[in-house]
C-alpha cells in the first residue's frame, strides 16, 4: 500500500466492472484472457497456462457499481500476482493500457475495506480510478470470490 502523503507513477490496466472504472498495475498483470464457462458454479476456476487459477469474480464483489448492461461488455479475466500465488480477477470489459500514470493514497477517512482491497487512487487523462492490491484479493479468492464487498 502507498503511504499517507506519497505518490506512486507507473503504467495500469484498466478496467471496468459495472459502471466503475478500476487497474492493475501492469508488473501485476500476468495475462489477460477470455473467461471459461462458470454458469451456476459459485466456485468457479480459471485455467491460466495449463494450470488451475483460483478466480475472484470482482463482479460480485464490487456488485454496486452496476450499471453497463451484459450485451456492452465483454467479460475477461485477468491474471495477477499475488503473495499466495496467481489468481483471475473476472472483470466485465478490459480498457488498455495507462502509461505514465500518478497514483495517490485513498484518503484518511476512506472506510477499512476499502483501504485494504485497494493502493490508492490514480489520476490520468482519461479520469481517475481506483487501484486494486491483488494481494489483498487473494483471501477473496480463497473463499471462491464470493465475499461481500465489505469483506475483500
Amino acid at each position: 500500500m502507498v503511504a499517507e502523503g506519497s505518490k506512486q507513477t507507473g503504467r495500469l490496466l484498466t478496467f471496468r466492472v459495472g459502471s466503475g472504472r478500476f487497474a492493475v498495475f501492469l508488473e501485476d498483470v500476468l495475462g489477460v484472457q477470455e473467461p471459461a464457462d462458470c454458469s451456476g458454479s459459485s466456485d468457479c476456476t480459471q485455467v491460466f497456462h495449463g494450470s488451475a487459477v483460483a478466480a475472484v469474480d470482482v463482479r460480485v464483489l464490487w456488485g454496486n457499481c452496476s450499471g453497463l448492461a451484459a450485451a456492452m461488455t465483454t467479460p475477461a479475466v485477468i491474471v495477477v500476482r499475488s503473495g499466495g500465488g496467481p489468481v483471475a480477477l473476472m472483470v466485465d470489459s478490459v480498457e488498455g493500457i495507462v502509461e505514465g500514470v500518478e497514483m495517490r493514497p485513498l484518503p484518511a477517512l476512506v472506510a477499512p475495506f476499502v483501504k485494504d482491497a485497494f493502493r490508492g487512487v490514480a489520476l490520468h487523462a482519461n479520469g481517475s480510478c481506483l487501484v486494486v492490491d491483488p494481494a489483498a484479493l487473494s483471501g477473496a479468492a480463497a473463499m471462491g470470490g464470493q465475499r461481500g464487498p465489505g469483506e475483500a
